[in-house]
């Protein structure tokens, strides 16, 4: 399980640089590097940038630097199961929350949106807009919380 839970950090880390959703055309969609790129680096604006955004994006960008931080603890050697389980804890919620957000948005705006009972439908149109650093993301995420929750082979 430790190599997995590698796998998985290395794998979260990764989809940092990948585009996380396909819009159709060439180059174009959501690369969460770009949006770091963009940030003013000064600490004034960095204060701003953490008052002003929402809770959830700056777990989502925080994300990134948890599963960074278990990559090169267990790269030392250091197999923390506490943060595996922060990590991919957090990353499941903050799925999780958003979509709660996105759905009841829909419905308040009167948007058809499929019912929880209708879930294939729900994977499907996630499945066609879905990039590569998304499913990566995601997957390192829950394989991330499991061993947090299971444990990662090694004992302390």
């Amino acid at each position: 399980m430790r190599a997995l839970a590698l796998l998985a950090a290395a794998a979260m880390v990764v989809s940092l640089f990948l585009p996380w959703m396909n819009l159709g055309q060439a180059g174009s969609g959501f690369v969460p590097w770009d949006l770091i790129k963009s940030l003013d680096l000064s600490t004034d604006a960095l204060q701003s940038f953490a008052s002003e955004s929402s809770p959830a994006l700056l777990v989502f960008l925080a994300t990134f630097v948890l599963a960074a931080l278990f990559l090169i603890l267990a790269i030392l050697g250091v197999v923390s199961r506490g943060l595996a389980l922060v990590t991919g804890g957090a990353a499941v919620g903050v799925v999780g929350y958003t979509f709660f957000q996105a759905r009841q948005g829909a419905l308040d705006l009167g948007v058809p949106v499929p019912g929880t009972n209708d879930l294939s439908e729900i994977a499907n149109q996630a499945t066609g807009l879905m990039g590569l650093g998304a499913w990566a993301w995601g997957a390192g995420a829950v394989i991330l919380l499991l061993a947090g929750l299971v444990g990662t082979g090694q004992r302390a």
